[in-house]
């Protein structure tokens, strides 16, 4: 191997560790030794002759082998994905520092390139983007330098630059093609791929999914885009419903909260009034009174995720505008599902749904009531402890909303807000029940639910979306997908069931993680310019095409200034090819000894005068060099002898 390719192969580890760490999902405590062994690999490359060196490394690198194989022993595969990625930068940082001059580094490329293929399933962002860039730009010269590295002796420093120079231009054709391809063929980048069905890692901090993992330990990102768009019939945006449902999850496992099941219940009717179909293709149920006013909101649903309409916990009427197009299937939830009479779910809705204030109410059977109130068999002591303390604080009899208000309230005061991945956040339930550790919206809603259960109140974990930011100069709501949110239902004794939200509103409405930092507001402007790349589909690709179109007559400055830039470029490209690579030579070598052609003075002529200069026998002999092979090419002389 050339010592010339090993600074680009110290590069291509260093950008794996990079891909590595921007997933969030390695602590960065297990990457700090990885990160110290890639930049010391140009000295520690000098001790593989010795044996004590060899012996030591290897020795090393079993331990940590081992260690990694006990960690996923052990705990199972809640940490299958974090141990195979330090296992990969593990094998690159020993690739790295073993890799000798008789030895060839594809494993080093393949290992590369295999740590960038799977990390980009769970760091699609701006920071991964940026890492691939400049892998492309260190990956593509390094294949090339270890071709004809493997073919020829050698490489003098000219030739390496021309190499990286022709290298870096194939390089950044590659991505301009990449980028037509990117423009004119636009991707669904919403589908979720078959590697993300397999492993199931979306979670209501970010998004929502079908189950809620309280499991994952991992930084989430913070997703701006906007998924919906609230707005009133009549009246302000201040009597818009705060919570808006899509699902509901009764099963806790103790670690995991599946979604309501109508087989476990004995019943689809059995714990909410269910919506029935109307004459005009809407859904409706009967308000508990009708007498009462009812409230109307006009909803646009940017992404249906998994098919499921959010809606406040009392609506009434769900009126979608594409009635031919989908069809609306009632869950025993109380909500709604969206099938399509195609094969594709539809991505996007607009409907208006019709809420009251009146609390439906049903009949629960004991079946619904033990259902509700089941716990895990692992529960953790605090929750039975800390039960009695609250419920000893409050009158003798009191009710289920009583309980549930105390409980909820507890738990803003003496608990603290925090997502997956920030500072102190709690590895677990019980970190978080004792105040050890800070907890999201799943933990604060897990343990309201636990608590109630504890005491034999029947209560459920909703799942949704929390509506509450104004969008200035309209009357809409927004909601963003970080605003996705987890609270807790409850069910009173006269079959109402009402929502109960222990999460402190003004920490889960700002974020506590987030920051105000020059690289937190650096890193969130790249994001966003990631997602408009991501969210490039059909109506964008329309957009551009039409600015493109219409770009004489709407701006006939900006394409004047684009054209004078292309015919710059033109010229500039023209005019060195035009000049011959000798006569490029020569005013190198020239600028290099200090001198300049006079008028009508030839090269040989400069040579004699270079000749009662001091110069250095590497300058000299650069400038004699260069003024033979130009004579060569322009009269087919001899050789200029150096003076």
């Amino acid at each position: 191997m050339s010592d010339r390719l090993f600074p680009l192969l110290v590069g291509l580890t260093l950008l794996d560790l990079g891909f590595v760490h921007a997933t969030g999902v390695v602590d960065a405590l297990w990457l700090s030794p990885m990160w110290a062994l890639a930049l010391l690999a140009p000295i520690l490359r000098r001790l593989q002759r010795h044996t004590l060196h060899r012996v030591g490394w290897n020795g090393c690198v079993l331990v940590v082998f081992a260690l990694l194989v006990h960690h996923a022993t052990t705990s199972g595969l809640l940490h299958m994905l974090e141990d195979g990625l330090v296992l990969a930068v593990l094998c690159q940082v020993h690739l790295l520092n073993n890799v000798g001059e008789r030895q060839r580094p594809d494993l080093v490329f393949f290992n590369s390139f295999l740590i960038a293929f799977v990390t980009s399933f769970f760091a699609p962002d701006a920071a991964w983007s940026l890492l691939f860039v400049a892998h492309a730009f260190v990956l593509v010269p390094a294949l090339q330098l270890h071709c004809l590295t493997r073919s020829t002796k050698g490489l003098d420093s000219r030739a390496l630059r021309e190499l990286l120079r022709g290298s870096f231009r194939r390089t950044l054709a590659i991505g301009l093609a990449t980028a037509l391809a990117f423009v004119t063929l636009p991707r669904d980048f919403r589908r979720q791929g078959w590697l993300g069905d397999a492993l199931g890692r979306q979670a209501l901090g970010t998004g929502l999914a079908e189950r809620i993992q309280l499991d994952d330990e991992h930084a989430q990102k913070l997703d701006d885009e906007i998924v919906l768009r609230i707005t009133p019939a009549n009246g302000g945006t201040v009597e818009v419903p705060t919570h808006w449902r899509t699902s509901a999850f009764t099963w806790f496992d103790g670690s995991s909260w599946a979604p309501q099941d109508a087989a476990q219940l004995g019943s689809r009717l059995a714990t909410d009034k269910p919506f029935e179909l109307r004459p005009d293709g809407s859904l409706g149920r009967d308000p508990a009174r009708p007498d009462l006013p009812t409230a109307t909101w006009h909803v646009v649903v940017a992404d249906l995720g998994q098919g499921r309409v959010p809606l406040p916990l009392h609506s009434i009427r769900v009126r979608p505008e594409a009635v031919d197009e989908l069809l609306l299937d009632p869950r025993s939830d109380g909500g709604v599902r969206v099938l399509a009479r195609s094969d594709e779910v539809p991505r996007h809705l607009t409907f208006d749904a019709t809420t009251t204030n009146a609390v439906a109410r049903v009949r629960p059977s004991p079946r619904v009531r033990e259902v509700m109130t089941q716990l895990p068999e692992r529960v953790p002591a605090m929750v039975a402890t800390l039960a009695q303390q609250l419920r000893a604080a409050l009158p003798g009899d009191a009710d289920e909303l009583t309980l549930a208000a105390g409980c909820s309230d507890w738990l803003q005061q003496n608990r603290r807000y925090q997502l997956p991945g920030g500072p102190g956040f709690a590895r677990n339930l019980g970190e978080f029940l004792l105040g050890s550790g800070a907890g999201h919206c799943e933990y604060f809603a897990t343990a309201l639910a636990l608590l109630l259960r504890v005491q034999g109140v029947p209560c459920r974990v909703a799942g949704g979306w929390l509506a509450f930011e104004h969008q200035p100069g309209t009357n809409t709501i927004v909601v963003r997908g970080k605003h996705a949110h987890a609270w807790v239902e409850v069910l009173a004794d006269d079959g109402a069931w009402h929502t109960v939200d222990a999460t402190p509103a003004a920490d889960v409405q700002t974020g506590t993680t987030e920051s105000t930092s020059t690289w937190s507001w650096l890193r969130q402007r790249l994001d966003a310019i990631w997602r408009s790349i991501t969210g490039f589909d059909q109506n964008a690709r329309s957009l551009w095409l039409d600015t493109l179109l219409h770009l004489p007559t709407r701006h006939p400055v900006a394409l004047a200034l684009l054209l004078a830039i292309v015919a710059a470029v033109v010229y500039l490209r023209r005019r060195r090819r035009q000049t011959l690579p000798t006569i490029v030579e020569l005013h190198r070598a020239m600028r290099a000894a200090g001198l300049s052609l006079r008028d009508g003075e030839t090269p040989r002529e400069l040579l004699v005068r270079a000749a009662h200069r001091d110069l250095e026998p590497a300058v000299r002999a650069r400038l004699c060099a260069a003024a033979s092979a130009h004579e060569r090419s322009r009269y087919g002389g001899q050789p200029v002898a150096t003076p």
